[in-house]
């Protein structure tokens, strides 16, 4: 196992922050909210990408992505060309969000991002862009625009896969999109070329396609073992109810579901036809208790498939067996293409009183159908909402297609400290989502891990000693109805608790570095030191993964 320092940021906060000057600040030296992908074709070949100057009120300066040629020792990184305003990026948009990466076939990655203006021209412009590398990561080019909304379309949360069958079924190569407008869910998908917007569906200001007409966030497309295309997303209305026994379904009236939405012959849809979805089936409740004094996933879920069995794998973090109001990794499996669904099961072991939280919760299946799932751990039996500036990932692995899993694997070699995180909306930031890749014997965790720039460096969330002093229990409720772009949920931290350096509530400025490693026996943990301090306000996050 090695534990890699691998993202980097050198844009500084080149912008005023206005018009509030600590919601619009730009908080350098931060990279958060990770996606990875490694080559098929080349395990040593991985690219991540990430939010690159996090802002409190919204997305980030712009997206950046780490690449790998050598397996994680070494990494070239950089910013995604064209995506914002920001000085020297050459884009349309004032922010950036939601960065997600996937290899295709020939060494082509494709970076998906979120892009939207938040105070230029009202905030109403908003759109999804893709940018393709040819080389592995080493070079991007421009970002094409597949959605573009100049009067008020509300796009976020996208996710990106690739086809990469040759079976009956398949389309190899081909590029699926998927994101949400707070209602509906939508997709487009390119086949060849994707580098040019003629080769991608028209906008949906002209031809809709369309997933899910309701309200959902967090779909996670993967393509399945006949060609189709499976999406598994959390939403406010539930699916079509599936027959009890081994799959009996777990509906709780009015509460969020987890559904899984298929499209069963899209491999095998010509362009540019559009997709047809059958209707959503119910996984399971999202009882997810929240992440408290924090912006975290909430119950948003992952998945995988593996591509000889055909199992469909969802992971997410939820409360249903704890009796301590924090969350467990837990997993559901379908034999049938999605049809039916495993009732919830806890992967982390443990008490479920000892108040350890654990949640973004990542999946991906790999050689030999080998189930990798990483999570990240805090213990909160203290007062919060600073609890305490410890928070681990810890990686498990199944060789029986999930029946059992190892003992949990702590990846860090030095845990992330909280305290010195990104700062969002009145919480501490590392992501809506991590991620973790796996192919050719190599498995990759990506993270984000606050620490501080140097020695004695005050961190930037403090208690505010001017307030009373009280726990965050019960957590916020959630409400994915009203968010912003680049936005999980409206969710707050008690204003009674935080303060900051610079006053007022904590500024976040932070030090994140993404890392990925090798899930290998044989390889010593390493790491890397931070780079001094620049600004106003102290408290710097570094980004890793093990």
């Amino acid at each position: 196992m090695r534990d890699v320092r691998t993202g980097s940021d050198a844009l500084g906060s080149l912008t005023p922050a206005a018009p509030d000057p600590i919601q619009d600040y730009v908080q350098p030296d931060t990279e958060i909210e990770p996606s990875i992908a490694v080559n098929p074709a080349n395990p040593k070949n991985v690219v991540a990408v990430y939010q690159e100057g996090r802002i409190a009120d919204g997305g980030d300066a712009t997206n950046g992505f780490a690449t790998s040629v050598d397996g994680g020792k070494t990494w070239r990184t950089g910013e995604l060309p064209g995506l914002t305003t920001y000085p020297g990026q050459g884009g349309m948009f004032e922010r950036a969000s939601d960065a997600v990466v996937a290899f295709g076939p020939n060494n082509l990655v494709y970076a998906n991002s979120l892009v939207f203006d938040f105070n230029t021209n009202e905030g109403l412009r908003s759109g999804i862009a893709v940018n393709v590398s040819k080389d592995g990561g080493l070079h991007w080019g421009p970002p094409v625009i597949i959605q573009d909304d100049s009067l008020g379309g509300t796009n976020d949360k996208n996710w990106i896969v690739v086809d990469m069958g040759k079976g009956p079924g398949h389309h190899f190569g081909r590029v699926y999109v998927v994101w949400d407008r707070i209602a509906p869910v939508v997709y487009d998908y390119c086949d060849h070329d994707c580098d040019k917007r003629a080769n991608w569906l028209p906008d949906l200001q002209t031809i809709p396609g369309l997933v899910f007409p309701g309200q959902g966030i967090g779909a996670y497309p993967v393509v399945m073992k006949n060609g189709g295309l499976g999406i598994v997303m959390d939403t406010l209305t539930g699916g079509v109810p599936v027959p009890p026994g081994p799959a009996e379904p777990d509906f709780v009236p009015g509460s969020e579901e987890l559904v899984f939405i298929s499209a069963p012959e899209a491999g095998s849809t010509p362009y540019p036809a559009p997709l047809a979805f059958l209707p959503p089936v119910d996984i399971a409740a999202n009882l997810s208790n929240g992440v408290p004094a924090q912006r975290a996933s909430d119950g948003l879920p992952a998945a995988a498939v593996d591509p000889s069995s055909g199992t469909l794998y969802a992971a997410w973090d939820d409360g249903r067996y704890r009796a301590d109001g924090t969350n467990d990794a837990v997993l559901s499996r379908s034999f049938d293409g999605g049809f039916t669904w495993t009732v919830p099961q806890r992967v982390n072991p443990g008490s479920t009183t000892n108040h350890l939280d654990h949640y973004n919760v990542t999946i991906a299946v790999g050689s030999g159908g080998t189930v990798h799932v990483a999570y990240r751990q805090r213990d909160e039996s203290g007062a919060g909402p600073l609890y305490t500036p410890v928070i681990d990932t810890y990686y498990q692995e199944s060789f029986d297609g999930g029946d059992t899993f190892t003992t949990p694997l702590k990846v860090d070699s030095v845990p992330s400290n909280p305290y010195y995180d990104a700062f969002s909306r009145a919480g501490s930031f590392e992501g809506d989502y991590n991620q973790t890749a796996s192919s050719g014997g190599y498995t990759y965790v990506v993270r984000c891990q606050g620490r501080p720039a140097f020695t004695g460096e005050p961190p930037a969330l403090t208690p505010n000693p001017t307030a009373r002093t009280r726990s965050c229990s019960p957590r916020p409720a959630r409400a994915i109805s009203t968010r912003a772009p680049g936005s999980r949920s409206s969710r707050t931290a008690d204003p009674t608790t935080l303060g900051g350096p610079c006053g007022g509530p904590p500024s976040g400025r932070v030090k994140m570095r993404l890392c990925s490693g090798r899930s290998s026996p044989s390889s010593s943990p390493a790491s890397s030191s931070a780079r001094s301090p620049a600004g106003r306000c102290p408290g710097r996050t570094r980004c890793r993964s093990g």
